[in-house]
This record gives C-alpha cells, structure tokens and sequence, in this order.
C-alpha cells in the first residue's frame, strides 16, 4: 500500500519535523537526531547520527540484531506518526479518520513485515501502542503550544542540530 506523506507546504514540512523531533525527545532518543532542515528535500530533512544504525558485525548475534531491528522500527514508526499528529492536530487542528489510520496502519504491515519480519499482530501492538501514545500527546493544549513555538524556532533558524532540538525541546521533560 502506497502511503502519501507529502507535505503540502513548507509550514506543513516545518510541523512534520517538529514533530519527528519531538518525538525523538519524549522518548529520550535525541541522540538519534544529528539535525533536523527545512532547507533540505523531504527524505533528507532529518539527518541521523551513524550509531543509530547496525552495521554488519560478526559479533552481535542474529537475536541481538533482529531486537535492535525491531527497536528502530517501533522508533521509526513513533517518528512518521508523529510526523502525521503533529502535522494534523497542531497544525490542521483536525483528527484523523479511521480510513486514514487504516492506511497508516496497512502501511506498517508491510514495512514490519518487510524489515522486521513482523506479523500483524506484532505490528498492531506496536502501531496501537505508539498511536495512542502520541495522539494523547499531541493533543494536550501544553504540548501543542510546545510544538507551535518549535516550529516557530525551525522556520527562522532554517536548520537546528541536535544540541539546539535539545534545547528547544526541554520543556517536554517537565510535562
């Protein structure tokens, strides 16, 4: 299933990386994030650190790398929704319909079972854990004006670097 996650503009960009910084933030994985640019094309907007991914090592065992896999998908999967809930709860002000969240969902399916191996039932617990998680979040009033004078921050400095997410982000810990 093909999932558009086109942005519509560059107000809508700067709202998807704010909330894939967040994201990063509340699960304290800012570490990840090397920096984030509204400057750059959208598959290179969010720059990653290198031990954020395995490479190949004779000395971690399969079991060790198929749960670090398993680790960075739910990672993944908590940085594209909250992408998608910062984008259209802030922003937008709306909820998304259940026929959207179905395809959210179909297209976790695939990637689980793609990078993973994950049947449906493992990615609907993951995918319903994560979801629930950051649609309270970003649906709390704090939280939205947290995101708001993010984006403000993003749009005038064009691009932050790990330190300054950090530092514009710290609020969040005190929620």
């Amino acid at each position: 299933m093909k999932l558009n996650l086109k942005y519509k503009n560059e107000q809508d960009k700067c709202y998807g990386l704010t909330g894939v910084a967040m994201s990063a933030v509340i699960w304290d994985m800012e570490s990840m994030i090397y920096s984030i640019s509204l400057d750059s094309d959208a598959f290179n907007s969010v720059r990653y650190t290198p031990q954020t991914f395995i490479g190949g090592n004779a000395l971690i065992s399969p079991r060790n790398v198929l749960e670090h896999n398993i680790e960075k998908f739910r990672l993944t999967m908590g940085m594209i929704l909250a992408n998608i809930l910062c984008r259209t709860y802030v922003l937008d002000g709306k909820f998304i319909n259940h026929k959207t969240k179905q395809q959210i969902f179909d297209f976790f399916i695939e990637e689980g079972r793609e990078c993973c191996d994950l049947d449906k039932d493992e990615v609907s617990a993951l995918f319903n854990k994560n979801y629930d998680y950051l649609q309270r979040i970003f649906s709390h009033p704090q939280v939205q004006t947290i995101a708001n004078d993010f984006a403000q921050h993003l749009t005038e400095n064009r691009t932050l670097t790990q330190s300054q997410i950090i530092t514009a982000l710290q609020s969040l810990n005190s929620l």
